[in-house]
């Protein structure tokens, strides 16, 4: 064996680096990986309580890194067509009932494992008739949709979520319920180009 060795010892030295730079690659992606799992931010919608307006929205930080909250967007879809409007600030709350500056608004940072209570069902729709939609009524609407954009200090883009749900008048009132799991993360460039676009319609 020894001979073999010595007579193909050209060989077997290409074998081991090729070996050796296929482990390095495998450690590589590894840690590449590794890198970008901590990076990647996770925004989660979920619904918590009752399934009737009083249903409170939560917004969940389940990345690594602590986010930003620019703002929150409801898009409503009725008869009459889609509408969209900012849902940040908590306008059902009289300013001077107000603690500090900071219960005015849900936009500011959410710590890695955070999470806030955005308000209820109601409320949302509370501020988007408030905003721009005078004539809302909850049993005209059929979906609403919950996006929340923030940024990070690892990326120079928005980071963003959104999550549906289904609206449904039964006896008693009207229901909500979530169109999925959990809140789809918005990750692509067109789709977090058109996020932007629409944070700059708000503006």
């Amino acid at each position: 064996m020894w001979e073999w060795i010595s007579e193909n010892s050209g060989l077997v030295q290409a074998s081991m680096a090729a070996i050796t730079a296929v482990v390095w690659m495998v450690y590589l992606h590894i840690i590449v990986s590794g890198l970008r799992r901590q990076r990647r931010t996770e925004i989660l919608i979920h619904l918590g309580g009752a399934r009737d307006l009083s249903a409170r929205l939560l917004v969940s930080n389940l990345g690594f890194e602590p986010i930003y909250v620019l703002e929150i967007m409801l898009t409503v879809w009725t008869a009459s067509g889609e509408r969209m409007s900012s849902v940040a600030d908590r306008t059902e709350i009289a300013r001077d009932q107000h603690a500090s500056p900071r219960e005015a608004t849900l936009q500011g940072p959410l710590k890695s494992g955070d999470s806030v209570d955005i308000g209820s069902a109601q409320n949302l729709l509370d501020r988007a008739r408030h905003s721009s939609f005078d004539a809302l009524e909850p049993d005209d609407v059929r979906e609403v949709e919950v996006t929340v954009a923030a940024v990070t200090a690892a990326d120079s883009r928005i980071a963003a979520a959104s999550r549906k749900f289904t609206m449904k008048v039964r006896e008693g009132g009207v229901c909500i319920f979530p169109q999925n799991l959990t809140a789809r993360q918005i990750r692509s460039s067109w789709r977090r180009r058109r996020i932007e676009a629409q944070l700059k319609a708000l503006l």
